[in-house]
């Protein structure tokens, strides 16, 4: 990667439509699914993002002949699986590694990965992911800094997960683990949010049957073995909402093609409550400012309610909003951090504790040095930038880059005065 800071003039409305490119959250677990397959599988819109070559790369290790292709495509090849134990310099760089503890036991019986690494936005355990794949008769510890599960055989169960969090981890997990099980797996308060739907279409292409796919509820029938196939990766919603906030910051007007107010849930509902118009065509959604925005209040909670990973660049619009917002991160315990880089652009956030804080909307923000330590807070300090006044510059693009593709390029076609350097 060339630079890690961008340069921002702030200050210019975006304008002009973008297309996302696919589900970083929907194509990690996609890819992890390889694992169970035989034979050939093609893989169509799939993210150049640093976390998808770090799975490949993960892919490859197993044993998998993979094949990345200029048009988005990748094609996988699976004839066996060579070992249960997956690399520690691959695993240490994100947190979607425990993906691979689902296939892999389904297919070999054990599987070992250290812990998994990726962005500090908190506590994130894996309790919940191991005690799903417990209930499927699955022995799991952890000891020495690695994840260690067992199974003869798994077989279907009724899984309840905590019903605060319907966990997407711990769906995809249970999934992939139950395609393969014997017999019939229930999984209850499961996630249902547009990655968990097409995932689940994925693995019904394949050979799995899938009752209440769109529901809390899902019933997975086993199958004796799954068969490669063709499947495209759905948009990124989380890149949508990306430059919708940013559509809000600079005042501007964005189409994201493609892209569908249901599958945006609350975050649509808030924009539009925040000031917003939107409009979806044919072709995909449009958000215009009409103005400052509306202060609002945002709480975080599983789809289809407000995500989590939107929440830092909804902050950021929302720091020049007219009149104060209240923001409460009910997933993670970290995910404010950013609050003291936008303090630096002029910004008024009041932290209340590790979870809440309370914005009074400013006429505007002011370029200043900034730094991102994670993926979502650094998409908010873009958006922040983009919409202040005079030069920002951006540290951390290399988090970013885990998750967005091109996030640079996408914005200069949309008008931003946006390039990548490094500060000596």
């Amino acid at each position: 990667m060339t630079g890690n800071t961008w340069h921002i003039i702030g200050g210019r409305p975006l304008r002009g439509r973008v297309r996302p490119s696919g589900s970083k959250n929907g194509a990690l677990p996609t890819l992890a699914a390889t694992l169970l397959l035989g034979g050939e599988t093609v893989l169509h819109n799939v993210p150049r993002i640093l976390d998808v070559e770090t799975m490949l790369g993960l892919l490859r290790a197993f044993g998998l002949a993979v094949e990345r292709r200029d048009d988005g495509s990748v094609r996988l090849v699976n004839r066996g699986l060579e070992t249960h134990r997956a690399p520690l310099e691959l695993v240490g760089r994100m947190r979607a590694s425990h993906y691979l503890l689902g296939p892999v036991t389904a297919r070999l019986g054990r599987a070992e990965i250290p812990l998994p690494g990726g962005c500090d936005i908190g506590q994130r355990p894996v309790d919940y992911i191991l005690s799903g794949l417990e209930a499927l008769g699955a022995e799991s510890r952890i000891e020495e800094g690695r994840i260690r599960v067992r199974a003869d055989r798994l077989r279907g169960a009724r899984v309840v997960l905590d019903p605060v969090y319907r966990s997407p981890g711990a769906t995809f997990n249970l999934l992939m683990a139950a395609a393969l099980a014997e017999g019939a797996t229930v999984i209850e308060n499961a996630s249902f949010e547009p990655d968990v739907v097409t995932f689940c279409e994925l693995l019904s292409a394949t050979g799995a049957r899938i009752e209440g796919i769109g529901t809390s509820t899902l019933a997975v029938h086993g199958a004796a073995e799954l068969r490669g196939v063709a499947h495209a990766i759905n948009p990124d919603r989380l890149e949508a909402g990306t430059f919708f906030c940013a559509a809000g910051a600079t005042r501007g007007e964005v189409m994201v093609e493609g892209m569908r107010r249901r599958d945006l849930g609350a975050v649509a509902d808030k924009l539009a409550e925040a000031g917003l118009r939107l409009e979806e065509t044919a072709e995909g959604m449009v958000a215009a400012a009409l103005g400052r925005p509306r202060g609002v209040a945002v709480v975080t909670r599983p789809f289809p309610e407000f995500p989590t990973d939107l929440q830092p660049p909804m902050a950021a619009m929302l720091a020049t909003a007219d009149g104060n917002s209240q923001i409460h991160e009910s997933i993670f315990d970290q995910r404010l951090q950013y609050a003291d880089q936008l303090l630096k652009m002029g910004a008024r956030i009041r932290l209340l504790d590790g979870r809440r804080a309370e914005i009074a909307g400013v006429p505007q923000l002011h370029g200043a040095e900034v730094e991102a330590y994670n993926i979502r807070d650094g998409a908010a300090l873009v958006v922040a930038a983009l919409g202040a006044e005079g030069e920002s510059w951006v540290s951390g693009r290399r988090f970013v880059a885990r998750g967005y593709e091109d996030l640079e390029g996408k914005l200069c076609a949309l008008g931003a005065d946006i390039r990548c350097e490094d500060l000596m």
